[in-house]
C-alpha cells in the first residue's frame, strides 16, 4: 500500500487541495466581502455537485503521476532504482491498468459537474496537459516546464467549478464583477511559479543534465511569483476597510498579514537555501533538497493568495503545510 501512496505521490496532493483552496477563495471573496458564512452558504446551495470538482481532480492529478512514472520507468531502473515501479514492487500491467482507469475516471467524474458541459471542457483541457507533458513535453527542453506551468494554472481554474460555472466564465471571458476577473492573477503567478520550480527539476535527469542557467532561471521565476503574490496582498479589496474598522476586525487584519507576509518568508528561506547550495554545487544530487522545499512552498503562495481574498483564509491554508509534511515523510518518492 505504501508503494501505491509513494507511487501516486499522495503529498503532492496537499497542494492541489490549497491550490484548490485559494481558488475557491479569491474567486468568492472578488469584493470587500469577508463574510464566509456567505461562502458556506454557496457551497450548501451547489449541494453533493460542488464535490465532484474536488474528486476530478484528484483523479487527474493521480492520472498524471502514475503515467509520470510509467514513462520515466527505463530511466528510473538506471537513476532511480529503489522507486516502486523500477524496484519491481508494482508490476508494470498493475500500474498501466490504474493508469487508464484514472483517465477514464476523470472524463466520467467531469460529466457529473454541471451536467457535463463545463466540467468535461475543463477537466479535458487540464487531462490533455497531462497527457502532453507526459508523453511528448517532458523530454524536451523549456517546453516541459511550460506545459507543466500551464497545467497547474488550468487546474487551478478548473477548481473555480467548486463554487459554480458562472464563476470560471466570468473570470476567463468577463462580465459585470472586476474583482473576480483579476481572478486571473492567481493561475497566471501559480503557472509561473511552477514553471520554475520545473525548470530547476531539470537538474535531476542524470542522462541530459540540466544546466546552471535552468536553476538559475528558475530560481528567478520562484522569487519572482513570490514578489507578485505579495503585491497582490497589498492590493487586497478588504485591506483599507479592516485596517480603518473596530478593534476585532483591525486585529484580524495584522494577524492576517503577519501570517501571509511569515508565509511568503518561510517559503523564500525554505527554498533558496537549498537552491543557492545546488547553484554552488551544480549536481544532480543537490537539486532533490530544493524541489521538495519548492513543492511545499507551492502551499505557502497560496497562504499569501488566501489571505489576499480573506484576511483569515490563510490560516485555513496553512493548516495543510504540515499534513503535506507528514506525508511528505511517510511516503518518501526517493
Amino acid at each position: 500500500m505504501l508503494d501505491w501512496l509513494r507511487l501516486l505521490r499522495i503529498s503532492g496532493l496537499a497542494t492541489i487541495v490549497s491550490n484548490s483552496m485559494a481558488t475557491v477563495l479569491l474567486g468568492f471573496f472578488a469584493g470587500e466581502s469577508v463574510h464566509f458564512q456567505w461562502l458556506l452558504a454557496r457551497l450548501w446551495h451547489n449541494g453533493w455537485g460542488c464535490l465532484w470538482v474536488p474528486f476530478t481532480s484528484f483523479l487527474l492529478y493521480a492520472a498524471g503521476m502514475v503515467w509520470n512514472d510509467l514513462v520515466d520507468v527505463d530511466k528510473d531502473r538506471r537513476d532511480r532504482a529503489a522507486r516502486p515501479l523500477a524496484a519491481g514492487r508494482i508490476g508494470l500491467a498493475p500500474a498501466y491498468v490504474t493508469g487508464v482507469l484514472l483517465v477514464i475516471g476523470a472524463v466520467l467524474a467531469s460529466l457529473k459537474i454541471d451536467h457535463g458541459y463545463y466540467g468535461l471542457m475543463a477537466a479535458g483541457l487540464v487531462l490533455s496537459l497531462i497527457l502532453l507533458y507526459n508523453l511528448v513535453a517532458k523530454e524536451v527542453p523549456i517546453l516541459g516546464s511550460v506545459v507543466m506551468g500551464l497545467t497547474r494554472a488550468s487546474h487551478a481554474c478548473f477548481a473555480l467549478l467548486i463554487i459554480g460555472p458562472d464563476h470560471l466564465r466570468t473570470a476567463l471571458v468577463g462580465g459585470h464583477a472586476p474583482g473576480l476577473r483579476s481572478f486571473l492573477v492567481y493561475p497566471i503567478v501559480l503557472g509561473l511559479y511552477v514553471f520554475g520550480l520545473t525548470l530547476v527539476s531539470e537538474l535531476e535527469d542524470h542522462a541530459r543534465r540540466g544546466r546552471r542557467i535552468e536553476l538559475l532561471a528558475g530560481g528567478a521565476c520562484v522569487g519572482l511569483a513570490l514578489l507578485l503574490a505579495l503585491s497582490r496582498l497589498a492590493d487586497a479589496p478588504w485591506l483599507a476597510s479592516q485596517l480603518n474598522g473596530g478593534l476585532p476586525s483591525k486585529a484580524g487584519a495584522i494577524l492576517g498579514l503577519g501570517v501571509a507576509l511569515g508565509a511568503a518568508g518561510w517559503a523564500g528561506w525554505r527554498f533558496f537555501r537549498p537552491w543557492w547550495q545546488a547553484v554552488r554545487l551544480s549536481r544532480c544530487a543537490a537539486v532533490p533538497p530544493v524541489v521538495l522545499a519548492g513543492l511545499g512552498g507551492l502551499i505557502l503562495l497560496d497562504v499569501v493568495f488566501a489571505t489576499a481574498a480573506h484576511p483569515l483564509a490563510g490560516l485555513l491554508v496553512l493548516g495543510l503545510f504540515p499534513v503535506f509534511l507528514g506525508l511528505s515523510r511517510l511516503a518518501r518518492m526517493d
